[in-house]
């Protein structure tokens, strides 16, 4: 480098030089704006160098070791260590961003002889220096926002109506602008730091106001405040969908409402005199209710509330769902082996009645509700449905259950009685000793573990099971309850029965 690089950055001496044998330093400004006179703070990169004048050794000085310093301000790219000092060989130049202080900073060089190098440089005058003041053009930030003299923080709740509020905020150092914003459909009357502010009746939103000043283009502080109204909540009905056999009364909730508006659709009529939090629900036909609030000081209605369903008509067969162990229809099951029912509806005041199969002879069905049991030892399709009924109705829904000897490798058979109190037997329709399940085992569904277990075959040469084909186990000592027989077949085929016992 040589010294008519000074020129090409275009950097403008200012300042005395202090000399030493006729040489001397001088600081020179580069952008922005080539100047000394002052320092912008809004993060803006400041550039200085340094020219030795009068030493044509060591590329004219500039090999030379300086040393800056730099108060109130922070040299870019050093160490955070000392942000603030930097000395090097051959560092003519520097970048400082300056604190945003309401003064002045202070940039200082000094010359020095480098560390090794170049011999000639061993001749570059020691103690060369000069310090500049550079005075640094601060914008204070504005503090809380003031709502009629008393200072808020974070939001602040203005009442509904118009009734104009005094906004403000301290004096800001070296502001010379205020600019405010405010929510919409809001005025402002007044300029600087004290304005009023006139509110529509009922909207909120934001009031912020941002400060700059005229010789710092860009450099801004702001401080805001939000405002919230009492403006009425989107409602809540107290009820659930609900069957309309008589009139009902419901209600409904909303902070800051002054009144309600009641709406209804289809053969519904909602009736609130006086726009009250409560109406009477009658109807012809199935509909909605839904309503909204209203509050006459802000002159604001709220959104609708989640409309709820009122039905008045008989059960609907596409609305009743039954299932066989969570399953669809037709189903399936082995021959003894049971199966759990179960009917469902979404609609509201339904009421389950009476599970009917279409052979009653030959099934067992057992039901509490929407629950049923079923079983059969018959290899059959057997129909089973269920009333559900209103106060407008009834409709009826079923579900086809067919049954078949599915076990591998187990014989025909017949449990019972069942439900069972002392002794619970297995039947089996002519079968011959190996065939015989090879093992009987009896599980409790409560405690989930075994409570007997019988061989098949030991039962074959008793006098029983040579004239009645059957294999008896003992169960009047165990808790009553539901329990599962589990034959297992010779091949590791398995099927099992559930029990009652009472």
């Amino acid at each position: 480098m040589n010294l008519s690089l000074c020129i090409a950055f275009v950097f403008c001496q200012i300042g005395l030089s202090i000399t030493a044998k006729g040489q001397s330093v001088a600081i020179n400004c580069g952008l922005p704006n080539n100047t000394c006179s002052y320092a912008l703070p809004n993060n803006t990169e400041h550039t200085y160098s340094v020219a030795m004048t009068s030493f044509a050794k060591c590329q004219d000085g500039k090999d030379c070791k300086f040393k800056w310093e730099v108060t109130n301000g922070l040299i870019v790219g050093i160490p955070p260590a000392t942000p603030s000092i930097l000395e090097a060989n051959s560092n003519i130049q520097i970048k400082v961003l300056w604190n945003n202080v309401n003064g002045n900073g202070t940039i200082k060089v000094t010359s020095d002889k480098p560390n090794g190098g170049i011999p000639e440089c061993s001749q570059c005058p020691v103690g060369l220096t000069q310090t500049k003041t550079i005075p640094i053009r601060y914008l204070g930030t504005p503090g809380n926002i003031k709502i009629n003299g008393v200072a808020q923080s974070g939001s602040y709740q203005v009442n509904c109506g118009t009734a104009p509020i005094n906004v403000s905020v301290d004096p800001v150092t070296n502001a010379t602008n205020y600019v405010w914003t405010y929510p919409a459909g809001w005025s402002i009357s007044g300029s600087g730091n004290i304005v009023t502010l006139t509110p529509n009746a009922g909207s909120g939103g934001v009031i912020k106001v941002t400060t700059s000043r005229n010789d710092v283009p860009g450099l801004t502080t702001s401080s805001q405040l939000t405002i919230t109204r009492l403006v009425p909540a989107k409602p809540v009905i107290n009820s659930p969908d609900f069957l309309l056999c008589n009139p009902k009364t419901i209600t409904a909730t909303a902070s800051n409402a002054t009144s309600y508006n009641w709406v209804a659709t289809g053969g519904i009529v909602a009736n609130s005199p006086g726009n009250t939090n409560s109406a009477q629900i009658t109807g012809v036909s199935d509909g909605t209710v839904k309503v909204s609030a209203t509050s006459s000081v802000c002159g604001v209605t709220s959104a609708f509330s989640n409309p709820i369903n009122v039905k008045r008509s008989a059960p609907l067969p596409a609305s009743l769902l039954v299932t066989a162990n969570g399953g669809g229809s037709p189903d399936f099951m082995c021959n003894g082996a049971g199966v759990m029912l179960n009917a469902y509806t979404a609609e509201p005041g339904t009421q389950f009645g009476i599970w009917t199969c279409s052979d009653p002879g030959n099934t067992i069905l057992n039901s509490n509700g929407g629950t049923a049991y079923f079983n059969s030892y018959v290899n059959s399709c057997y129909g089973i449905d269920i009333t559900v009924s209103n106060c407008f109705g009834s409709v009826q829904k079923g579900i086809t259950i067919c049954v078949d000897n599915c076990a591998k490798g187990t014989p025909i058979y017949k449990v019972f009685p069942n439900p069972a109190k002392d002794q619970v037997k297995i039947q089996f329709d002519g079968v011959a000793r190996e065939a015989l399940p090879q093992v009987i085992k009896l599980f409790s569904e409560v405690a989930g573990k075994e409570v007997r277990s019988v061989q098949g075959a030991d039962h074959y040469e008793s006098n029983s099971f040579a004239q009645e084909k059957t294999i008896s186990i003992p169960v009047a000592d165990l808790p009553r309850g539901t329990y599962y027989l589990r034959l297992i077949s010779r091949d590791g085929g398995t099927d099992n029965v559930r029990l009652v016992l009472e």
